[in-house]
């Protein structure tokens, strides 16, 4: 299993990464809101790791984040986030910049308040 330390640093890379791509194309932005997507869940499973708790699935991760009174306050804005990173991969929505901005406020929410629990 992947230590906390592990998920930190994926978070880290996929977090720059999302944040490079290049916001005037449709295609980055929809792949720069996944990419934002997965950096939040690895900050959630750098949480979960020191429990130790290690979702095998989204649902399993889900359940946690909700029933965590930790973690509850952020559920909405990683359901959003899950929710939009799903879209922009199966739906084609081709988001622009504001949506972009919208999802990295919620991954910004999630981050700072996972980072705040891990002390």
């Amino acid at each position: 299993m992947p230590s906390r330390a592990d998920h930190i640093a994926r978070a880290e890379e996929n977090e720059a990464f999302a944040k490079s791509l290049d916001q005037a194309k449709p295609l980055y932005v929809d792949w720069g809101i996944t990419v934002l997507f997965y950096s939040a869940l690895h900050y959630v499973d750098a949480y979960l790791a020191i429990k130790p708790l290690h979702p095998p699935n989204h649902d399993a991760r889900d359940t946690a984040i909700q029933n965590n009174g930790s973690l509850s306050p952020i559920y909405k804005d990683y359901r959003r986030l899950k929710d939009q990173s799903r879209a922009a991969r199966y739906e084609i929505p081709n988001f622009d910049r504001s949506q972009f901005s919208a999802m990295n406020q919620r991954f910004e929410n999630i981050k700072t308040l996972v980072l705040s629990k891990m002390g």
